[in-house]
């Protein structure tokens, strides 16, 4: 898997979106209740706008710094030589 795809899969759409899903059902319940008819709100609206706008773009920063420090924890274990043998490599 390569950065875009990581970024993507682990920060937007595992992360991002989720988390504005979750604030967006929590807002409605929040205002309304549990209702079966939803009657939307310019508050309601606006927050649904910014939820689906600023989640998904820190989901996308999130997937950077984890992109990002993993490959420089990699590169440090590899330089060091402190990363994981296999059973096999460790007995040599």
């Amino acid at each position: 898997m390569g950065r875009s795809t990581f970024i993507w899969r682990r920060g937007v759409f595992g992360w991002g979106i989720p988390v504005a899903l979750v604030t967006i059902a929590y807002q409605v319940v929040q205002e309304q209740g549990f209702v079966w008819r939803l009657v939307m709100s310019q508050h309601l609206k606006t927050g649904i706008g910014l939820a689906i706008l600023v989640f998904p773009l820190c989901g996308y920063l999130f997937g950077r710094y984890l992109w990002t420090a993993g490959e420089e924890n990699y590169e440090r274990m590899r330089k060091d030589g402190t990363g994981k043998r296999g059973r096999d490599d460790a007995r040599n």
